[in-house]
């Protein structure tokens, strides 16, 4: 009897901690918080991309959520961030951002050293291209957030597998979502976030 009750506490335990199925977004074991799509955002874009494209050090945080965002206005706020170094969090959940734009994204976190979050939550990637992304990674020492979960399309078990290995190269990511199908490539995934939260909180201690 006591075993069974020790073995339904661990249980309860774990779906508390966790709080989640294996396809629930993982940000280091803890759900993503999904955009509200419904908020009205009254952002004014062009105003917004002639301060990144002029590097204007009152702007740090871009938030386009919510914003229907065509093809070449996503490229041109990716090429302006690419040569900004002041901002450094971005957030473009629910813009229909598709698989055409991604090299932007890839081009920006392999040049640019000062964003620090970058969330495209909500869009329309395939895994395929979400892949490009994380791998591009390899190369970042500065980025400490990404959110990718949530696409219209659903992410294949082989990129999920090839996100989980890519990761294991970056070592500054702290925060990642995705909505993962594979188990065991989500607690890869998970690992190595983990051992880079541990790297960073080391760094703080000044034991790095």
């Amino acid at each position: 009897c006591c075993s069974v009750c020790v073995c339904v506490f661990v249980v309860v335990l774990s779906r508390t901690l966790y709080n989640m199925s294996a396809s629930d977004p993982v940000i280091c074991s803890i759900k993503s918080d999904p955009v509200d799509m419904e908020e009205v955002n009254e952002i004014d874009v062009e105003e917004t991309l002639a301060k990144l494209k002029s590097n204007d050090s009152s702007l740090t945080h871009c938030i386009f959520n919510n914003v229907p965002l065509d093809l070449e206005t996503v490229d041109s706020i990716t090429s302006a961030l690419i040569r900004n170094t002041s901002v450094k969090r971005v957030d473009m959940c629910n813009c229909q951002i598709i698989d055409d734009s991604v090299e932007g994204f890839v081009s920006l976190v392999k040049s640019n050293s000062t964003l620090e979050a970058l969330s495209i939550e909500t869009n329309k990637i395939t895994g395929k291209f979400l892949k490009k992304i994380v791998i591009a990674l390899e190369t970042n020492e500065t980025l400490k957030e990404l959110r990718i979960a949530n696409q219209y399309y659903t992410t294949g078990v082989g990129d999920e597998m090839a996100i989980s290995k890519a990761l294991e190269h970056n070592k500054s990511l702290v925060k990642f979502s995705l909505n993962w199908k594979n188990g065991g490539s989500r607690n890869t995934a998970d690992r190595w976030i983990m051992r880079n939260n541990d790297i960073a909180r080391k760094k703080r201690q000044g034991l790095l």
